[in-house]
């Protein structure tokens, strides 16, 4: 009941913005072409665009493989072109009302056709330039590292160099080249342990069995294994038991509210995501339950997807929490949403004796660029004091 109170609220805001840039793309062009242009056919290009992100997820296993791919291209970089019209052009229009209000410039250049097509051109210049820069900061990812000691023996370990990828969002946009890249700069760090905290595959399971993408991760090399957790855009998983054999064939050790003993040495635990259990019908169970046999004098790290569950891991005695899922809001000014809604939405943070280590993610989610922060993979390098 909820979704249908909420989803055409949801449509009427996306249809009012969408119209809103595409007012003033109408205005410009019209300036700028003399009216050169149709009006029936910019609006109806226009809508076809702008629909064509909504349409991507929602028909992304229907379609045949390659037109599935090519509509998430599409409407991914239109998606990316929008937001930074969206960005500039309520700056723009706030500009131009307290000019005119102002009296600094004469009410024909504020309001004549001279001032709509130099408006025009200085927008799309700016509109151009966030995507640019946006796109080259998705793509520059970078290390980010941490330091931290935990006050318990690790038998036969006094240090262990830890590797946290989040959010890979492998799909149509995250193809094999990046997972490349991704797969050289985790090698190059050398870690003793991978840790993969959620949202592996972006939305369609589809792509990450189609284009082999486990033969690539399965390069990830760590003596101490590599695990994953499922995040909220891990679908496909609703098949637990295809989504494992997938992940089986990359190496890697899916954890599904489940725990393995690490060389006799420590814990590391995976906790599903929330969301994931609404679609898939699993009961959440508690931090406490998935923590059963657990030895709590050997070192406990926990994989959680969402950085939402904070207090659960410092009472059931969790050392180290990885999270991701916020991506920092991907593009400015989301950052100011996420730093309200998770008490850490990028970083580090410590609770009582837990260390929280939230990253921001090595992908991206619809729009693919990045405004404000740069995609990253962690190295964690942790000291055993016990």
């Amino acid at each position: 009941m909820g979704l249908f109170v909420i989803l055409p609220l949801i449509l009427a805001v996306y249809g009012a913005v969408n119209y809103y840039v595409g007012l003033r793309g109408w205005q410009w062009l019209t300036a700028l072409t003399a009216g050169a242009v149709p009006c029936p056919l910019y609006w109806t290009l226009f809508w076809l665009l702008a629909l064509s992100f909504p349409l991507a997820r929602l028909t992304a296993d229907q379609l045949p493989l390659l037109v599935s791919d090519w509509l998430v291209r599409i409407s991914s970089y239109w998606m990316a072109f929008f937001v930074c019209a969206l960005l500039v052009l309520p700056l723009f229009d706030l500009l131009r009302l307290m000019a005119r209000w102002s009296g600094l410039l004469p009410a024909g250049l504020v309001a004549g056709p001279k001032l709509a097509r130099l408006s025009g051109l200085v927008v799309c210049a700016l509109v151009v330039g966030l995507f640019l820069y946006g796109t080259w900061r998705a793509r520059t990812p970078v290390v980010t590292e941490y330091d931290l000691t935990i006050p318990k023996q690790a038998p036969g370990y006094r240090e262990l160099n830890v590797v946290l990828v989040s959010d890979t969002h492998l799909g149509a946009i995250i193809g094999n080249r990046r997972i490349r890249q991704l797969v050289e700069t985790v090698n190059r760090l050398q870690p003793d342990l991978v840790l993969l905290a959620g949202d592996i595959v972006d939305d369609s399971f589809r792509p990450f069995v189609a284009y082999d993408m486990p033969a690539e991760l399965s390069r990830l090399r760590a003596p101490l294994g590599v695990y994953s957790v499922l995040g909220n855009h891990d679908a496909g998983s609703e098949n637990l038991a295809e989504f494992r054999a997938q992940m089986e064939r990359a190496g890697i050790r899916l954890l599904v509210d489940e725990w393995v003993k690490v060389d006799d040495s420590f814990y590391v635990v995976g906790r599903s995501d929330g969301s994931w259990r609404r679609y898939s019908g699993r009961k959440e169970i508690p931090l406490t339950q998935i923590l059963a046999g657990v030895d709590p004098s050997l070192p406990i790290l926990l994989m959680d997807h969402k950085p939402d569950r904070l207090e659960e891991a410092v009472a059931s005695g969790v050392d180290l929490q990885v999270s991701g899922h916020t991506h920092r809001g991907q593009i400015f000014p989301g950052n100011l949403i996420t730093r309200r809604i998770f008490e850490v939405d990028a970083g580090y943070l410590q609770k009582g004796k837990t260390h929280f280590i939230v990253s921001v993610g090595y992908g991206t989610w619809g729009p693919p660029i990045r405004i404000g922060n740069r995609p990253e993979v962690v190295r964690i390098h942790i000291t055993f004091s016990g």
